[in-house]
């Protein structure tokens, strides 16, 4: 059963272009290493462009718990929660199919 993954963040001006470089990178390294990985991708919200969103899907939680324990995600989820806004604090759900 496969779970999805919906991480919001929000950015400040200033900080922009390193939370993009940071998450860009995330993305990528995801794509490239995490088995299990049916789908992680970085969105912008149209009427907010501080607003920012990963969707992800995983075949299932152990892969969700791999690519959490795997150096890329480590390495550069903090740099993720630097760049956002203290202020606006990230909302991480996951959510798994019901029917």
């Amino acid at each position: 059963m496969s779970i999805k993954v919906v991480a919001e963040f929000h950015v400040r001006p200033e900080t922009a272009d390193a939370f993009l470089a940071a998450a860009e990178e995330l993305v990528a390294a995801t794509h490239a290493n995490d088995a299990g990985c049916v789908a992680y991708d970085l969105y912008r919200d149209t009427a907010d462009d501080s607003h920012l969103t990963v969707i992800e899907e995983w075949a299932d939680q152990s892969a969700l718990d791999a690519h959490m324990a795997a150096e890329h995600f480590q390495r550069l989820l903090p740099r993720l929660d630097g760049a956002a806004d203290p202020a606006r604090p990230a909302v991480i759900t996951v959510y798994e199919p019901v029917a």
